[in-house]
């Protein structure tokens, strides 16, 4: 009788749920629906699923979107890990060490979150450009790696708020900071550095302003970049291979958010504790 009561309570509330989430998954179900349409069904139907489905769009997607998975994984994965060493570190010293000038360089790494990203783009070019690194990969990864500032924030927050004795009673027994960082900061930020690293890969896969200024070569193309040229640098309009060029590219993303999800709100819920 108890499952029934909870079924009762349950199941209209799941179904609100679910009313609301429509709108939400409604592109996504449109997205699928076009990716497996050639011109002529899109024509007739543009919205709704057709039959046949045309798994052709898939291949001629994928010849064309295969080699910029590479890129991404290189760039996302040298910048993303630049940014959790460096900027767990520079937290960690910020947090659990007294020195002059340690508020006055926090609020400077703070006021770099206010500055908008397009203000700095054309000093930013210009850096790349006088580097000499226009058309590598580390025009790319270098500006990512330097996006340290979220990362520093989150983990001050967090570290700051860890209990002092556990520290000292480390440094009593004779552990240096490295130590101390190693074998208690890190495995005690574990999930919130877990999350930080899933929100950066999300926003560097999806970037597209940035690598379109600094990468023309299409070998060292990105994900974002290969999918606009892919889906309107071309003559004949193809909606189909197009939206499964698009599938194809947020599949990654969906397999890390499902594959670290628990993890990812681990570190969400210790983040919102210990603020």
């Amino acid at each position: 009788m108890r499952i029934f009561h909870y079924l009762r309570r349950d199941i209209p509330l799941h179904l609100i749920l679910l009313i609301f989430a429509i709108p939400t998954y409604f592109p996504v179900f449109v997205m699928f629906s076009i990716s497996g349409k050639d011109y002529f069904q899109y024509g007739q139907q543009p919205l709704l699923p057709t039959l046949p489905f045309n798994f052709s769009n898939y291949e001629v997607a994928w010849e064309a979107m295969a080699g910029t998975y590479l890129n991404n994984v290189l760039i996302i994965g040298l910048g993303v890990t630049g940014i959790m060493i460096f900027g767990s570190l520079t937290a960690f010293v910020l947090a659990r060490f007294d020195f002059y000038g340690r508020k006055l360089i926090l609020y400077f790494i703070i006021s770099v979150l206010a500055i908008p990203s397009t203000i700095i783009i054309v000093p930013l070019f210009m850096l790349i450009v006088n580097f000499g690194l226009i058309n590598t990969r580390w025009a790319v990864i270098l500006p990512y790696m330097a996006q340290q500032s979220f990362a520093i924030v989150v983990l001050y927050t967090f570290f700051s708020n860890l209990p002092r004795e556990i520290f000292e009673s480390a440094e009593i027994d004779g552990a240096g900071f490295f130590d101390m960082y190693i074998y208690f900061g890190i495995p005690l930020a574990r999930p919130i550095i877990s999350a930080i690293g899933v929100f950066l890969i999300w926003l560097f896969w999806n970037d597209y302003v940035w690598p379109s200024l600094v990468l023309s070569d299409p070998e060292l193309q990105t994900v974002a970049l290969k999918l606009v040229v892919f889906s309107i640098g071309r003559n004949i309009p193809e909606p189909g291979q197009g939206m499964a060029a698009s599938v194809i590219s947020s599949i990654p993303l969906v397999v890390l958010f499902l594959a670290s999800m628990r993890t990812f709100i681990a570190g969400l819920t210790s983040g919102a504790i210990k603020a």
